[in-house]
Order: structure tokens, then sequence, then C-alpha cells
């Protein structure tokens, strides 16, 4: 994921972003609600763990 937001330039992963890994890994699509709780615990750990910007 870090170098799918490298990518793209963001911070945190977006719903776009999300629905492209769970394309790229054969997983089942979520519904909005629960995208909005995995999208909130992902924000959480990123926001909790440092990233570098080096």
């Amino acid at each position: 994921m870090p170098a799918l937001l490298d990518r793209d330039g963001n911070d945190t992963v977006t719903r776009v972003q999300l629905r492209k890994i769970l394309r790229d890994q054969n997983l089942p699509g979520l519904r909005n609600d629960r995208m909005s709780l995995v999208l909130a615990a992902l924000r959480n750990q990123n926001s909790t763990t440092a990233r570098s910007t080096r």
C-alpha cells in the first residue's frame, strides 16, 4: 500500500485506491458503510505509524 500512496501522492488511502486494491487482490467488494470503517481503520493505523518522507 505505501507504494500506491507514494505513486498517487496521498498521505492516506482513498476509496478509489481501496477499491483498486480489492480488485487487484481478487477480494470481494465492500459496501459503502463497511468501506468507511475500513478506511477509518487504515487511516488511524497510518497516523500512528510514521511514514518516512525521505
